[in-house]
């Protein structure tokens, strides 16, 4: 029962697993929500044509006076086409976890890279989308504080009037600072 379970894992679905981590290192690569279910999927497909590839390869090398594939090379292979996926996917970072195990077995994945854009223009919209939520935070505590200092107490309209003018100048210096983003993207 327990090798019959081993050989269906082996040959359909631990290799091909294997494989889509290797082209698919970053979690969430393939789907957001269900990319477990998308690498378990693929992984078994892909399994299914390696069985084959494997089958049709050994059986293409061996001859006849030695008999047709046998168990033997068939594990063998099927383990080390499994290890060299699972190397070459550590390699490109597939298992974070296994930094877990010692710290040297760490591998992170690499950014996602979006053709055309540099990453240093990534860094740039990144920088100016956080500078616009700021403003935005901004104008919305001036409208607080607006509200606010329209009061009948001298002491509370001056506070926060003097709010208004720190905020203010805080806004001048993020659109500044997005003035200066604009220029250097153009």
């Amino acid at each position: 029962m327990l090798q019959a379970l081993a050989g269906i894992l082996i040959v359909f679905f631990l290799p091909g697993y294997m494989m889509v981590n290797m082209l698919f290192p970053r979690r969430n690569e393939l789907d957001p929500e269900y990319d477990v279910v998308y690498r378990s999927a693929l992984g078994m497909g892909l399994s299914v044509v390696i069985a084959i590839i494997i089958g049709f390869s050994l059986n293409a090398i061996s001859s006849e006076d030695q008999g047709y594939v046998s168990a033997g090379p068939l594990w063998t292979v099927f383990l080390a086409v499994t290890a060299l996926f699972f190397a070459v996917g550590w390699y490109r970072g597939a298992y974070p976890s296994l930094g877990l195990l010692h710290p040297a077995l760490l591998r992170r994945a690499p950014p996602r890279r979006v053709p055309g854009v540099k990453p240093s223009d990534l860094k740039v919209k990144r920088a100016s989308g956080k500078l616009v939520l700021e403003r935005e935070r901004l104008m919305e505590d001036l409208k607080v504080f607006g509200a606010r200092s329209a009061t009948s107490n001298p002491q509370r309209r001056l506070y926060y009037q003097r709010r208004m003018e720190l905020v203010r100048e805080q806004v001048k210096g993020i659109n500044a600072q997005l003035d200066e983003s604009d220029e250097e993207a153009s």
